[in-house]
């Protein structure tokens, strides 16, 4: 490996690594904003349903706030 290499390489590695870094610290605030969503939407749907569906819905709701997250494709 040249010094030319090395020389031109590093700017672009130092981009790459401060966007995955600002990627990162993105995740949080929208992991955030997504569990209000879910409880917001929770809300609705137990305050529209019936008592006696209430239960077999919030089981529903802790299976699915439990399941692993699946993986992205591509």
């Amino acid at each position: 490996m040249t010094i030319e290499l090395v020389a031109a390489s590093g700017p672009i590695l130092l981009v790459a690594v401060l966007v995955l870094r600002r990627r990162q610290a993105l995740s949080k605030p929208v992991g955030l904003v997504r569990g209000v969503r879910d409880l917001i939407t929770l809300r609705m749907v137990l305050r529209d349903a019936e008592p006696d569906q209430r239960e077999s819905l919030l089981a529903a709701h802790r299976k699915w706030r439990c399941e692993p997250a699946e993986k992205p494709r591509g």
